[in-house]
């Protein structure tokens, strides 16, 4: 009768144990699933103050504090320099630390492409995709152009016959989404004749100025010229036509570029970071995303709101990946 007690005292202590260890398990898992920040974030953008993607930062700043949607002040740090190279460099320094987000933006899948960056979308954590900024083709009201049919025509038949003003660099946003258009549209990009701005407002004035044919920028930049009678858009890159005053404007899809290219705005944190401070932010953005004021920003200046958690967002990216090489190896700028 011993040998039962022993064996049953022996059980009993091991399933003491076992509970022992999965309640420790389930407290650390839940521990891990309830992570918040512990200390003010730093929300990085890779442009100074005043800039667009500034401004889209310091957005994000007041709806997370007006609305408590995170459990500590969130802070706006510049960090421009290289296209962004220096914000993302200076995120990557801080490995698995969620306290640490960068604003990210088109440039991120292309700068390390080109050589300009050592930093890519796959070295960093990308959390979500808030909205999309889309790019278009404009000229001067007196442009003999009409359309951008009759641009892609002219173009397939002489890619010399008309030049092409991009910003900020050779490969940027501007100049790969006005790349995507014309070689959708069966133009050699090869033999284009493409003149390089600082700035997209620079491009615009030299297309005013007779200088330059066609001057591609955002779009946001292009509708306000557009409004005052100088310029007229040829199409832009969105998957399709967008409302309000653009209801009356062409995408190059409806043109025959069969198309779209946006430069993106999303959420990347640092490489490293943990389900659980993914899982945060997520929430967070989710939030965000909801948020009337948030909404009527966007919409105020013709960006495409499109939230995408992180599995979605990174599905994006690595979709437009392949594009994106091949055009920069059609225009000799891959590195």
């Amino acid at each position: 009768m011993s040998r039962p007690r022993v064996f049953t005292q022996r059980h009993r202590g091991c399933s003491g144990l076992l509970a022992l260890l999965l309640l420790a398990v389930t407290a650390g898992a839940g521990a891990q699933g309830n992570w918040q920040p512990t200390r003010p974030v730093e929300l990085v953008v890779g442009t100074g103050p005043g800039s667009a993607p500034d401004s889209t930062a310091r957005l994000i700043q007041e709806v997370l504090r007006a609305k408590k949607l995170t459990t500590t002040p969130v802070t706006v740090m510049n960090r421009p320099g290289g296209g962004g190279a220096l914000g993302w460099s200076y995120l990557n320094s801080r490995a698995g630390d969620a306290h640490y987000i960068m604003l990210a933006a088109g440039n991120l899948s292309v700068a390390h492409l080109t050589g300009a960056a050592t930093i890519g979308e796959r070295d960093l954590t990308i959390i979500a995709m808030l909205f999309h900024e889309y790019v278009a083709l404009s000229v001067r009201t007196e442009s003999p152009l009409k359309s951008g049919r009759e641009l892609l025509d002219k173009l397939k038949a002489d890619p010399a016959s008309a030049s092409l003003a991009v910003s900020s660099v050779a490969g940027s946003t501007t100049h790969i989404a006005a790349a995507f258009a014309l070689k959708a549209g069966g133009v050699d990009l090869k033999k284009l004749r493409t003149v390089v701005f600082d700035t997209s407002g620079k491009s615009i004035s030299a297309a005013l100025g007779g200088h330059v044919d066609v001057a591609a920028s955002s779009l946001t930049e292009a509708l306000g010229h557009a409004r005052g009678g100088r310029t007229r858009i040829l199409g832009y890159t969105a998957p399709r036509r967008l409302g309000g005053e653009l209801a009356k404007i062409p995408t190059w899809r409806e043109q025959g570029a069969d198309m779209d290219f946006s430069n993106y705005r999303g959420i990347a944190g640092p490489k490293g970071m943990t389900a659980a401070q993914l899982a945060y932010w997520e929430q967070v953005l989710a939030e965000l995303d909801r948020d009337e004021r948030w909404r009527a920003d966007l919409e105020k200046n013709l960006m495409d709101r499109d939230y995408q958690s992180s599995v979605a967002a990174r599905r994006f990216l690595e979709r437009i990946a392949v594009p994106i090489r091949a055009t920069l190896d059609e225009l000799g700028l891959l590195k």
